[in-house]
């Protein structure tokens, strides 16, 4: 019998893939880079489902969150309960998040809380659009259905950490005033071809370094496509 596979087994899994696949690091490599940029010389900066911890990797002086306790973690908390004074964060960050959390509305609402004003939320989230409906829908582990409610996407229930609706991010987003204490920066769209080359986390060995090229020169000459086909948004809010 096969011994369940536990949070923490998962964490590991993917810090074992991680230090194997060099292409996997240069894509989100294009993450961070972002997402640095967006946050500028704000301080501190709390990333918020550190998971694994591959952008401290990246960037040393993050504070990390998850709630899954692990090595890599700071704090371990919930995204809409913040063990941080009002006021006193520069900016947030997070990859992949939004789209696992029970309470996206929750969230909103305890990033102003935690945010200065003038302080940052930046963050790469699943898009949805015609294609990226299909490969989420079909061929992603994760659910991808519109059938949900925005305050609570999972239901009154526990959920499993890394249960997730790639659908959340694209429905908060487009919530009216939802972010009416942020200031809207940028809400940009983008193919993602660079991650989907690597295969992400399925695969255990690194994909040839011409793959990955390939595909950055395809996500540049196919830019126009993005409302049919993007798979990923890059978000920016700043605190009014």
């Amino acid at each position: 019998m096969t011994s369940p596979v536990t949070d923490q087994d998962y964490i590991q899994r993917h810090r074992t893939v991680w230090a194997n696949r060099p292409d996997l690091r240069a894509a989100y490599r294009t993450y961070f880079d972002l997402l640095k940029t967006a946050v500028g010389d704000r301080r501190p900066v709390v990333e918020l489902g550190s998971g694994p911890g591959f952008f401290k990797e990246y960037w040393p002086e993050l504070v990390t969150t998850d709630i899954v306790a692990n090595a890599w973690i700071d704090h371990v908390c919930d995204a809409w309960r913040l063990p941080f004074e009002s006021g006193s964060v520069g900016a947030l960050v997070m990859i992949d998040v939004v789209h696992h959390l029970p309470k996206p509305l929750d969230f909103v609402a305890e990033a102003a809380r935690v945010l200065r004003r003038g302080g940052r939320l930046a963050l790469i989230e699943p898009w949805i659009t015609p294609l990226s409906f299909i490969l989420y829908r079909y061929f992603h582990h994760e659910d991808c259905s519109f059938d949900f409610t925005i305050d609570e996407p999972f239901g009154k229930g526990d959920k499993d950490a890394f249960d997730g609706n790639a659908v959340i991010p694209y429905r908060l987003f487009r919530t009216p005033g939802v972010f009416d204490a942020f200031e809207p920066i940028t809400l940009r769209p983008f193919l993602g071809l660079p991650y989907l080359a690597t295969l992400g986390f399925k695969r255990t060995t690194p994909m040839p370094g011409i793959a990955l090229g390939f595909a950055n020169t395809c996500e540049t000459l196919f830019t126009p496509f993005r409302p049919l086909g993007a798979t990923r948004v890059y978000g920016v809010w700043e605190k009014r």
